[in-house]
């Protein structure tokens, strides 16, 4: 019993002490450090792993090749402790996007933004976007996914956004796009490429 009482222990310290290092240091946007420091304090929690990869997500879009591979670590680490995060989903999809290397990957990627939000309409137009984008292999169940996207779209009146999507993609992406329109609205493809 003294045994279990000392691993519990040793498992609820560090989580306490990573909670004490939080609450003293949100009061104004932490340093991705201080966030890393909570995330490596609070090992085995993949909200504050998620906050750390958040926080050097933004370093990552300045370029840093270190920040993003600091981001995907600290993203594949949240992911494996708490994979209902879509938004790290989507920053990896992005990150994987501009990688060749990860091109394999990226459809699985997408996939997994559409299963741990599947009704998410304020990151729908981004998401859309990745689905259709040509980093990854054509894929039916990615087509599925971006259709329902663009007859949510078509239903919540959300134009402006669809029309946004299908300006800022390729020419396969288009068409897919104008296709799925015109199964649901003909009368709304030539909206698509009125400006928003």
């Amino acid at each position: 019993m003294a045994v279990l009482a000392l691993l519990l222990a040793a498992i609820a310290l560090p989580m306490a002490a990573a909670e004490a290092l939080r609450a003293a240091t949100h009061q104004s946007a932490p340093a991705p450090e201080t966030v890393r420091a909570e995330a490596m304090l609070g090992w085995l929690r993949g909200d504050l792993w998620g906050a750390y990869a958040l926080a050097e997500a933004e370093r990552a879009d300045a370029g840093a090749d270190a920040a993003r591979q600091a981001f995907r670590r600290a993203a594949e680490k949240a992911l494996s402790l708490a994979p209902y995060r879509p938004q790290l989903w989507l920053r990896l999809a992005k990150l994987d996007e501009s990688d060749p290397r990860r091109a394999t990957q990226f459809n699985a990627v997408v996939k997994m933004v559409y299963y741990t939000a599947p009704a998410d309409d304020a990151g729908m137009a981004d998401r859309l976007q990745m689905a259709l984008s040509a980093a990854g292999s054509p894929d039916e169940e990615l087509d599925e996914f971006a259709r329902s996207d663009v007859r949510a779209m078509i239903a919540h009146g959300r134009l402006s956004e669809l029309s946004a999507v299908y300006r800022s993609l390729g020419a396969g992406a288009r068409v897919f796009i104008e296709h799925a329109v015109k199964s649901i609205r003909p009368d709304l493809a030539s909206s698509l490429t009125a400006p928003g």
